[in-house]
């Protein structure tokens, strides 16, 4: 009997074994053969039982009382070993009943699981399918309940593909859900960022593989399961102040979607520093870096941050701001502050200020610099000084007042050396664009000017509320075009030599060959039906044998053929419905681009068919632009495969397709109001600045420091800079051969450039009208 038992607690010892190593059975087979020899055992007990219960009905003959006695012994140390072996058979009976209900949960997870993805990807694939069908014009057909069968097989570390048709395959490639991150907001008063979620979203991205990763049964079960190596679990955080990367000390500049947070130990980073963090997790102490450190050969990380005090938005004479200063990347960043103590800055970056400016400087204040102040105030203030304009030499500066005398000379010194430290590797200015007044700033049309646009090198055309005119740059000459009012937009047309304008007190479109611009009079050609409308957009398609005119007019948007011969006609081929209100527009090739909240459409124009979302619903890394309605600024065209697209708070790439195409976007310092692109240079306005990016290499390159700028034209090269003075600014791009505006005396413009010289007046002299202000009319 007890050699039967033996097995039996060598198996239950086996058992605590595998369970204290895994902390489950791996192979479903093991336990059911485990189990049904276990049971095996259980009924020999019984019988063995039985066989007790039918030995003490024996007679207590002589012949055999010796030998009753004898089995009487075997039987109480067989009881013995009952007791010990009833008591291991609860506990063992415990732990199997514990292990079936953990693994009952797991194929009821899997298989609420697997049934979300197949009804996503059925969505997927009949959408797509009806997108290639239209592409290829019926030569790619197949069968959709085929492919919608198709199912997901998963391993251990990640999400393998079946072999399916091409949908399936192009479904996987492109979404590659392989990494699972929540993107959540907090507002991190600490390192770590322990404050409660307010908003969580899963969000797949493309992160590096020391990410959590999808997992056959552990992800959906949801069971904790202890592991060798701890490593991080990052998740996407959209941060409500500013916040530092843990790894390169930078800050996480941008609006939403700064940064990845740990969410075992707050290590935090920029999505770029995940693949070069430290492994380990927590981050050992000896690995971590400083609150200040700063990496000198590639100019990242923070030098100096403190509180201080900068000028209210009306002037220093009204008093003064907390704010929270930080010099960081060789720039000096500025975030508002509330008025009480415990308030946390803006993740809005108030201010910027690079320091490789040419005319950058730091110094003390003092009477001399005539800035209002009390005694007591000059004693703690310095001054931070950057290039504005160009022509006529302008420099912007702005003082900022310390807390003690001794902070103010910290600043100094941290600000002067980081600057000389910039001066002494040769460090390039990485400026693209030179900021020069296209016109007299005395010049009374300047100061209503709604729109304006460059006609050659030597012209400009300026649209405000008493009319169109053309302004020459070169000599004293100003042409009024027409007798039309309120001009509202200005589009040349060069393919068709025409300007299309929308003016009026009702915002008509207006057509008129270009020869009107050298002051002939000509035929005004109006398109009546755009009555009311906000918007145009010009172009050609068919390979460029015709000219197409797009107007919006809130959700709709009409497109005109245009033709001239004596005289200008039109033709409307199409109408478009959007989604909601147009809110930008503009031709790529022969297709229609259209911008409105929280998505883009691309329209064919010469042929009948679907619009294309440029945002794919079915991409989870896109999704959060959805849950959340937000504004659409622009759209760029990269490459005939890649676009560029910008919203209000973040800008995204994506492909034809509407996926994702690179794991990076572009950060916003603070919140746009208009976007405007000249390739390859993308410039951002806010309500302090313009800051400039490379759309290439997602660099953020210039930040020029003009505040109540507004850009006049598509491109951005004209704008209106509202001040006490009202300045007519031309941004000037120094990486083009030619210039698109030649200003006289360019040789000594050039010089004033090079040269910092006193402030001037503009070198344009062009005659001033009288009267009611108004330059003649044209004869």
């Amino acid at each position: 009997m007890s050699k039967e038992r033996t097995p039996l607690f060598c198996r239950m010892k086996d058992y605590r074994l595998l369970q204290n190593a895994s902390g489950s059975i791996g192979d479903e087979k093991d336990v059911q053969g485990l189990t049904l020899e276990i049971t095996k055992d259980v009924e020999s007990f019984r019988n063995s039982s039985l066989v007790t219960g039918a030995r003490v009905s024996i007679s207590h003959s002589p012949g055999r009382l010796t030998e009753w006695k004898k089995e009487q012994n075997a039987l109480g140390a067989m009881e013995r070993f009952d007791k010990r072996d009833a008591s291991a058979m609860l506990t063992w009976e415990s732990a199997l009943d514990r292990e079936q209900t953990s693994r009952q949960a797991l194929p009821e997870a899997a298989a609420v699981a697997l049934d979300c993805k197949m009804k996503a990807k059925e969505k997927y694939q009949s959408d797509l399918w009806l997108e290639i069908e239209h592409l290829t014009k019926g030569i790619v057909q197949q069968d959709s309940s085929s492919s919608s069968s198709a199912g997901f097989s998963t391993t251990s570390n990640a999400v393998v593909p079946c072999e399916t048709d091409a949908i399936e395959n192009m479904f996987e490639q492109n979404l590659k859900i392989k990494f699972y991150i929540s993107s959540r907001s907090t507002s991190p008063s600490s390192p770590s960022g322990d404050e409660a979620d307010l908003v969580k979203v899963i969000d797949s991205a493309h992160l590096p593989v020391h990410t959590p990763t999808i997992k056959r049964k552990e992800y959906h079960s949801r069971i904790p399961f202890p592991t060798k190596n701890k490593t991080h679990q990052f998740f996407l955080m959209s941060f409500t102040a500013p916040t530092k990367c843990h790894q390169c000390t930078s800050l996480m500049v941008g609006l939403i979607r700064q940064g990845c947070v740990c969410d075992a130990c707050g290590f935090s980073c920029h999505t770029t520093c995940v693949e070069k963090a430290p492994r380990a997790c927590p981050v050992p102490f000896q690995q971590k870096k400083g609150a200040l450190c700063l990496d000198l050969q590639k100019g990242m990380g923070t030098a100096y941050e403190g509180h201080v005090w900068i000028p209210k938005k009306t002037g220093v004479e009204k008093g003064w701001q907390r704010a929270l200063a930080i010099a960081c990347d060789f720039k000096l960043f500025l975030y508002d502050m509330d008025e009480e103590k415990d308030s946390k800055p803006n993740v809005v970056v108030s201010q910027s200020i690079d320091m490789r400016d040419r005319a950058f400087s730091v110094s003390p204040v003092w009477s001399s610099d005539f800035i209002p102040g009390k005694k007591k105030e000059m004693l703690r203030m310095f001054k931070v000084t950057a290039s504005q304009l160009s022509a006529p030499s302008n420099r912007y500066s702005i003082p900022i007042l310390a807390d003690s005398e001794n902070e103010r000379s910290e600043w100094v010194r941290v600000l002067s050396e980081l600057h000389k430290i910039l001066r002494k590797r040769h460090s390039g200015d990485r400026s693209v664009y030179i900021l020069k007044e296209a016109c007299d700033s005395s010049l009374p049309l300047i100061k209503t000017t709604q729109t304006a646009t460059i006609i050659d090198h030597k012209r400009i055309a300026l649209g405000n509320e008493e009319g169109l005119f053309v302004v020459h740059v070169t000599i004293d000459e100003i042409i009024r075009v027409g007798d039309m009012k309120h001009i509202h937009q200005i589009e040349l047309i060069p393919h068709g030599q025409m300007v299309a304008v929308i003016s009026g007190r009702r915002h008509h479109v207006q057509l008129f060959p270009m020869s009107a611009l050298d002051g002939r009079k000509t035929d005004v050609h109006k398109l009546v039906e755009t009555k009311g409308c906000q918007t145009m957009t010009s172009g050609t398609v068919c390979q460029g044998a015709h000219t197409c005119l797009c107007v919006a007019r809130k959700s709709h948007v009409f497109c005109y053929e245009l033709f001239q011969s004596k005289k200008i006609s039109h033709r409307k081929f199409k109408e478009l419905q959007t989604p909601t209100n147009v809110q930008w527009m503009a031709i790529f090739g022969e297709q229609l681009c259209i911008g409105f909240q929280s998505g883009f459409l691309r329209y064919p124009l010469k042929r009948e068919g679907i619009p294309y979302r440029m945002l794919h619903s079915h991409d989870p890394t896109l999704s959060f632009i959805a849950r959340q309605p937000v504004d659409a600024l622009c759209a760029i065209e990269i490459s005939s495969i890649e676009y560029l697209l910008c919203f209000k708070s973040i800008g995204i790439y994506t492909d034809s397709r509407g996926l994702r195409s690179r794991p990076a976007e572009l950060m916003w310092p603070a919140t746009p109001t208009y976007c405007r692109y000249n390739a390859p240079y993308l410039s951002v306005y806010s309500e302090n600045a313009v800051d400039i990016f490379d759309v290439n290499s997602t660099e953020w390159i210039q930040t020029v420091p003009l505040k109540k700028v507004r850009p006049l034209n598509s491109e951005g090269s004209l704008n209106i800079l509202h001040l006490e003075t009202i300045r007519l600014i031309y941004f000037k791009n120094k990486m083009t051969n030619g210039d698109e505006l030649v200003f006289p005396e360019s040789d000594d413009h050039q010089k004033q450039a090079s040269v910092p010289m006193p402030r001037q007046q503009a070198a344009l002299f062009l005659p001033r009208s009288k009267g009611k202000g108004l330059p003649p009319k044209a004869l």
